[in-house]
């Protein structure tokens, strides 16, 4: 199985980003990617589309902006952007392997003062394990070291992308 061509990663990673308009399961999707191009090419063609996805959602909540304005007090908005300043990065790592709820979390942060680099790097260390994870299961086939390596790795990013810099941060200063 794993002479999978590029047409089938493309069909993959348009699979991920539909996730935020149709109920695609992704955890299928990423369990394929690994069946296919083997542990690391598919964690690393799920990482790239569990990002994108949360980068759609995100520029639709930005799009957004406006009904949120017209339904909304600007009591309410100055509440949900404190909440969303403080606890949206976490959020987003904490929901992106929930279905509905990542996308749901992705398009709310879209509508805060979120930076698009907060968003990038949440969602990078949000999807890094569950795309190793599965991507492990589809390529091992039920092996024990795989899921092994598989988890050391997901563990091991995850570390670096807090390490390095890369960790969620508030979007904007404290007031």
């Amino acid at each position: 199985m794993r002479s999978a061509g590029a047409a089938t990663a493309l069909l993959g990673l348009g699979l991920l980003i539909a996730d935020v308009f149709l109920p695609v399961p992704s955890s299928v999707v990423m369990v394929a990617h690994g069946a296919l191009f083997g542990l690391v090419p598919g964690a690393a063609l799920s990482l790239l589309g569990g990002v994108s996805a949360a980068l759609v959602g995100f520029a639709l909540g930005r799009q957004g902006r406006g009904v949120v304005e017209r339904v909304t007090t600007p009591a309410q908005r100055a509440e949900a952007d404190r909440l969303l300043t403080r606890w949206g990065p976490w959020a987003v790592v904490c929901t992106r392997a929930v279905p509905v709820l990542a996308e749901t979390v992705a398009v709310l942060a879209g509508t805060s003062p979120m930076r698009w680099s907060v968003l990038v790097c949440a969602a990078a260390a949000g999807t890094a394990v569950p795309a190793l994870l599965y991507a492990a299961v589809g390529a091992s086939a039920g092996t024990a070291s795989s899921l092994a390596l598989a988890s050391v790795l997901a563990l091991a990013f995850s570390g670096l992308v807090v390490v390095t810099g890369g960790r969620p941060r508030r979007s904007s200063p404290r007031p």
